[in-house]
Formats: structure tokens, sequence, C-alpha cells
């Protein structure tokens, strides 16, 4: 009977929409307190000023997503790579050195943070003395709670036990989703898709089609990054320090040309804004690469990465069921460094997580067993000598794949537009068209409006809405298994030195 065959498939409809509204759920790092909250002394003063400020961005849903809150401690934030020194930092010099860098994560977001906040709680007429005066109040209770915190070694222990990172996977997906089983279907499309890139790449040019070409501006001059890396300073963990000139020059040396075939506006790189009615555009006029810098690991030796990340207004839509167009697209190009300056990977990814690529440099040998579950896609670097050439990212037009990297020599002349260089943490805090600042991805560290189709058969992977556009630092790049694109132990996890056995 129809009613009884309605009732047999309640229990299917109910967790089905039970399973799709948590994988809606993003893992949101939400504020914490210090230990200290209550004490009359001026600690409990500070804790009391942090909690104040985080229930202001919470109430403001200005919340940063791009760094994790570690329990206990306000002013501290930690992403992956800074987690996983959480049992190497015994020392007073390797553990003021971490803390540090946490705390400079902290400071970094709570500035856009406080830029997002709304003009009658920031300060309406003297807004940017007042943000000033918040940020200075920032750096100075944070480093009065953390000389309070940490000025005995049992403390010190107290803060390694409490720093952990949260991984980009929902548990309750996977379950609802009979992971086991549908991690084999996509398992199977991602092998298909491996297998079409393979037969497309080329480290070869393009012919017969129209592109556009984007080149950075002053791209003539150049300054030897092997000098900068050897010089560079580093602290206690071994971490670099450049200086703001030597990120500046080290960026110019390896910048690319990004090279997309034309069809239409959907195919230009541009500045993410807000329009009117709260919605991202991306502004095509204004041709920007935004600049990232990172550092992974490779045995004992911290090394250099050099992200350049662009924007699309959109992927458009194939068809009314087109599973993964929508608006906003981009690309993160991004150029691991030996310790001589010298390129050891180039790597490639959509700003979703999604189609992850890498083209390693003949330094570079792949390993014979790999610890992922979802294998990656591994492309051959092209030879490139970067005093004389640089890379062209060549890409399709209306999907933006990647589908040719190749050397292009300096001193060529080429019909090209011209790109800035513009900070990627300017994205955390965007002017609004009626006044005020905005970031481009929510608390969720989703950019919003760009979700896809694809997320209402995928969410059995646990990843949040796949096809989004997210915040850097927050990138699943696999949907079978765990795998991040800032996981510090990828590097070593895929390849050893070529002169290794």
């Amino acid at each position: 009977m129809p009613g009884r065959r309605c009732l047999s498939l309640w229990p299917f409809f109910v967790v089905a929409f039970f399973a799709l509204h948590l994988a809606g759920c993003a893992v949101v790092s939400r504020p914490t307190r210090s230990l200290r909250y209550g004490d009359a002394d001026a600690p409990g003063r500070c804790a009391e000023f942090f909690a104040s400020m985080d229930q202001q961005a919470s109430k403001a849903r200005v919340l940063d997503a791009g760094a994790f809150r570690v329990r206990g401690y306000p002013y501290l934030r930690v992403n992956r790579f800074l987690a996983s020194f959480r049992n190497e930092v015994a020392g007073n010099d390797a553990f003021a050195a971490w803390v540090n860098r946490m705390q400079a994560l902290d400071q970094e977001a709570r500035r856009a943070e406080i830029a997002n906040l709304p003009r009658a709680v920031a300060g309406s007429s003297t807004a940017s003395a007042d943000q000033a005066e918040l940020n200075l109040r920032v750096a100075c209770c944070g480093n009065l709670l953390k000389a309070a915190d940490f000025n005995d070694g049992e403390k010190q222990a107290a803060l390694q036990k409490n720093v952990t990172v949260p991984d980009e996977y929902l548990v309750a997906p996977r379950v609802l989703g009979l992971y086991p089983l549908t991690g084999l279907l996509v398992s199977h499309g991602v092998s298909n898709w491996h297998a079409e890139v393979r037969r497309t790449f080329s480290t070869e040019p393009p012919v017969g089609r129209q592109s556009i070409r984007y080149a950075p501006e002053n791209s003539s001059q150049w300054a030897d990054p092997g000098q900068i890396v050897k010089r560079v300073k580093r602290d206690a963990l071994g971490i670099p320090n450049y200086p703001p000139s030597a990120r500046k020059a080290l960026f110019s040396a390896f910048a690319p040309i990004w090279e997309v075939r034309s069809a239409a506006g959907y195919d230009r790189i541009g500045e993410p804004s807000w329009a009117a009615g709260s919605e991202l555009t991306i502004d095509t006029r204004k041709h920007v690469t935004y600049t990232l810098l990172s550092f992974t690991r490779f045995g004992e030796e911290i090394l250099t990465q050099l992200n350049y990340i662009i924007w699309f207004p959109e992927r458009p839509r194939a068809n009314a069921l087109d599973l993964y167009g929508g608006l906003l697209d981009g690309v993160n190009y991004r150029v691991t460094l030996d310790n001589d300056g010298e390129p050891l990977l180039y790597e490639t990814i959509h700003n979703c997580g999604c189609y992850y690529k890498a083209y390693p440099t003949r330094r570079l040998k792949v390993r014979k067993e790999i610890d992922y579950a979802e294998k990656p896609l591994i492309l051959q670097a092209p030879d490139l000598t970067p005093s004389k050439e640089t890379m062209a990212v060549a890409m399709e037009s209306r999907t933006h794949y990647v589908r040719h990297l190749y050397p292009i020599p300096r001193l060529m002349q080429l019909e090209t537009a011209r790109y800035s260089f513009a900070d990627y943490n300017r994205l955390r805090s965007l002017p609004l068209p009626g006044g005020g600042h905005r970031s481009m991805f929510g608390e969720d560290s989703l950019a919003p409006g760009s979700e896809r189709l694809e997320r209402l058969i995928l969410w059995p992977t646990g990843v949040v809405s796949p096809g989004a556009m997210r915040q850097w630092g927050r990138h699943a790049v696999a949907f079978v298994g765990k795998w991040h694109f800032d996981d510090p132990f990828a590097l070593e996890k895929m390849f050893t030195k070529a002169d290794c056995e």
C-alpha cells in the first residue's frame, strides 16, 4: 500500500536530513577563557578584557577562522604547523619562540576581528584610533598573561597538552553516510580523474588557443633567492624570520605567469570585494595575486613555502544540475624552496581544497608507499632556471583546471596584463559599501555564496560543504581518508630527497 511504503521510508529521510544538516556544520574554533578570569589582579583584568573582546566578536559574528584557539589561553592561536612542535619545545628558548608565534597568530586574527566589529562597538568617530588602542591592549595583555602563565615547567607542560588542532572532517556524516561503502565509490571517481589529468597534463605551452596572460608588475627585478634563504635568521625552532623586504623579494623571484584560456568575464582574475546586498564579487578590473608565506617540515629541515592565490568571479554552471559550478573560484599555486633557495616542489589546488596536484622537481623522489588513503596526484615538474625563466600556470576556461605548467624566458616579450601583489590577510577584513569591514570568510571558514551542489552528494566524506571556497589553513585536500593542504608532514610523507635511499 502507498501509505505503508511511505511510512517505511521515513527513517531514511530523517537520516538524510540530519546528515545534510551536520555536513553543513563546520569545525568552528570557539572563544576560550583564561583560568585567571575573575581574579582581581592585573592578569585577571586582562583575562576579562579578552573575554569581553571575544563576546563582542561572537555577538557580531566576526570571529576569524584562520587559526584555532588554545583552550585556556585566549591570547594564543595555533595552526597545524605550529602544533607539530608541541613535543619538541623542552628548552626555554624553543618554548618561548613557540608561544610567541602562537601569540602572533592571535594578534593577527584579532586585528581582523577588531576591524570587522560594527562601528558602534569599535568606536564611531575615531574608529582607527580606537582600533589601534584595542590592538595595543591585545599585545600588552597577552604579554602580561604569558609572563604569568608560563613561569615554571609544570605550566609549560600544561600548555603543550592543550595545543591541538582538529581536522576538517566531521565524524557524524561519515557514520550516517556509510563511509566505508561510499568511500569506495568516491575513490573510484578520484582514480578516473587522476587518469584524465595524466592524459591531458603537459609541461609544454598550449597551442592554438586564445588565452589571457597575467604577469607580475616589475617582473624584470631579480634578487638571488639563494642568498636570501641562506642568510635569513631563524628562531630557536629553526623557523625563518624573513623581514618584509626579503619576503617581497622571494615572492617576486618565483611569481608565476597566469595563463587562462579565455571565453568570458568568468575567466578573468580580480580582487574580491563586498557589493551592495552583502554579496561577494570579484572586480576583474583589478588584477591581483594574493601572497601568503607558510612553512613545512622535511626531516630535520624547516622549508619555506610561497603561496600565490588568485580569484575568479565564478565557475559558471553548464546547466541547472551542474554539481561543480557556482559563484567564486580560485587557484593556489605553491612553491616549496629547498634550503639553498632552489625550488623543490610545486603544487596547485583550487581554493575549495579540490583538485590537488603535486609537481616535484628532480631533487625529489616519490616514495614507494605514501601514507594517505587517497593517493596524491603527482606529475613531474618541468626543468626551470629561476634566474632566467619563470613558471607559467596555464588553465582551462570555465573550470580553471591547471592543464600546463611550463617555463617562459624572463626576457621574452609577452602580450600580457599586469597583476599586483597583495597580502592574503587583507581578505580577512574587506571594506563594506556602506562603511565598516567584513571578512571574505565566515566563522565556518567558508566564503558565503560559494557553495556547490556537489555537497548534496559528497557529504558522506565528512568534508564540510565540498566545493565551497574556504580560508587558507582550512583546506581538506582528500575525500578519502584525511589530508590537509597545510599538513606539516605532507612533503616527507610523499617524497624523499633524490640522492637519498
